[in-house]
């Protein structure tokens, strides 16, 4: 990502450079910006090329760059033998896995966690087996998940503990998966 972000922020700046030296150009004289119209006219096709191929690698460097900011996002607490940093997928993977093994009857389940200005905040994405007491469940789910964030990670500022359950399976189904 390094390597990619310089090469692509390297081109950039000269190309800025390049099209600030242009305009100025074109300002102090009008016979240059006719001489680069005739050129741009005569290359549109290298030119057109070109400048397609800047936009797909600045589009890829906003895409890339976005990725590497939602996989470093962390949430971050004072220890005393110094800094701990915890990213956001690590506590996503993490709540993933303990629910899975705490509490039965869940088909499948997606967890995000964001950082706010209240503390951490979690949506948990459910499909549930249709024999569960959801309320119930639900209810466990949370008090797992605040239990597991507050006592095995360190986090103090937990804000707000959301479950959507999208589907509820019957067993039926569930016994055809497993077949």
């Amino acid at each position: 990502m390094r390597i990619w972000s310089r090469i692509v922020g390297g081109i950039y700046i000269i190309m800025g450079i390049f099209f600030v030296f242009c305009l100025l150009s074109f300002f102090a004289n009008k016979e240059i910006c006719d001489s680069f119209i005739n050129f741009i006219s005569q290359n549109s096709i290298k030119t057109g090329i070109f400048a397609i191929v800047v936009l797909f690698m600045g589009i890829i460097w906003i895409v890339n760059w976005i990725d590497y900011v939602y996989r470093t996002k962390s949430v971050s607490f004072d220890n005393p033998g110094g800094k701990v940093k915890i990213s956001l997928k690590a506590i996503e993977d993490y709540i993933t896995s303990t629910i899975s093994r705490q509490i039965e009857g869940i088909k499948s389940i997606k967890v995000k966690a964001f950082v706010t200005s209240k503390g951490l905040e979690t949506k948990i994405n459910l499909k549930l087996i249709s024999r569960l007491n959801i309320p119930e469940t639900c209810n466990n789910i949370q008090e797992l998940t605040k239990s597991y964030l507050q006592d095995t990670i360190g986090i103090e500022r937990i804000s707000n503990i959301e479950i959507y359950v999208s589907n509820i399976v019957g067993e039926a189904e569930t016994k055809e998966d497993e077949k």
